[in-house]
């Protein structure tokens, strides 16, 4: 157990600097459902831990329920 001591290190360190950088980014931008163009907010755990590409995340719209990926619109 003590060989894995460094690699959960790094691995808490680099979540935790994910979930800072995305609280400032939700703060910023909504995402927009691809389906039925609805927008809401994530909280920043789930914008860290949901998967992504080049910006949009795979996510559950809370209007529709469909599960797409939802991409970020500035906030008004």
């Amino acid at each position: 157990m003590q060989g894995y001591a460094p690699i959960l290190i790094i691995a808490i360190a680099l979540l935790t600097g994910m979930y800072l950088i995305q609280s400032r980014v939700t703060a910023r931008v909504d995402y927009q459902c691809g389906e039925c163009e609805h927008r809401f907010s994530l909280t920043p755990l789930m914008a860290t831990i949901a998967p992504h590409r080049m910006g949009s995340k795979w996510v559950r719209c809370p209007h529709c329920g469909a599960r797409t990926w939802a991409s970020p619109v500035p906030k008004a």
